[in-house]
């Protein structure tokens, strides 16, 4: 665990960022999502109801469906660790207690699981 509150300020205000730019992202994706520009399937033009424009319309949609469907996912992350920022949980590992390699923290400031746990995860899940 971090216990240096420099650092954990500093932890802070790196998720606290990442999660500035992924809403801004995720309203992008929604905007894309929801309202999207010359939506192909109600254009009454016979060029723009072609089979293959029809296709990138809906590879589109299902392209930005999943990718919200991600940024959801990862903004919870963010919100979590900030939660564990403020119960001063921030750097143990969920599943083993010990602490967080603070490199491991660096690269995914919202990771719940040290190394060796997440590896056996992903064996589990295998």
């Amino acid at each position: 665990m971090i216990k240096n509150r420099k650092e954990i300020v500093e932890f802070e205000k790196r998720l606290l960022n990442a999660k500035k730019r992924l809403l801004k992202q995720h309203s992008f994706t929604n905007n894309i999502l929801f309202n999207p520009q010359g939506d192909l399937a109600s254009e009454s033009s016979a060029y723009r109801t072609h089979v293959a424009d029809i296709g990138s319309d809906t590879y589109q949609k299902e392209f930005s469906s999943q990718l919200s469907s991600y940024e959801s996912k990862m903004l919870m992350e963010i919100d979590e660790a900030l939660e564990r920022v403020r119960k001063n949980k921030y750097g143990d590992c969920e599943k083993c207690g010990k602490p967080i390699s603070k490199a491991r923290l660096k690269a995914l400031p919202y990771t719940r699981c040290c190394v060796k746990c997440q590896k056996q995860k992903l064996q589990e899940k295998a």
